[in-house]
């Protein structure tokens, strides 16, 4: 069932006001049940990146592999950039991967 456009609000402004209390928290949250769509896209093209180079490894059996190996690596190059190069409110990309990724500097 559907939330009434004034269900929405008040949900969209418990979220705003617990984003502003404390954005700590809901960067944990968010990452823990994977409801990051950056690093949905982060960890997919590294995936497509890493199933194309082990085609390209097989190029010596047919060509076939090869040219979707190099695909498939290109593909990820390309969604990984633009997932990193993605809006600029999100600020610096090392802060970008480091939200996604986690590190102890920035946790601690």
């Amino acid at each position: 069932m559907p939330l009434s456009e004034h269900e929405e609000r008040i949900l969209a402004e418990i979220e705003r006001r617990l984003n502003e209390d404390d954005p700590r928290f809901v960067r944990r949250t968010r990452r823990a049940t994977g409801r990051d769509p950056l690093g949905t896209r982060l960890q997919l093209a590294i995936a497509a990146f890493a199933v194309g180079l082990i085609c390209l490894f097989f190029l010596t059996f047919h060509l076939a592999f090869g040219v979707a190996g190099a695909l498939l690596m290109f593909v990820g190059l390309v969604t990984g950039a633009s997932a990193l190069r993605g809006g600029a409110e999100d600020g610096p990309i090392g802060d970008r991967v480091r939200r996604v990724f986690g590190s102890s500097r920035q946790d601690s």
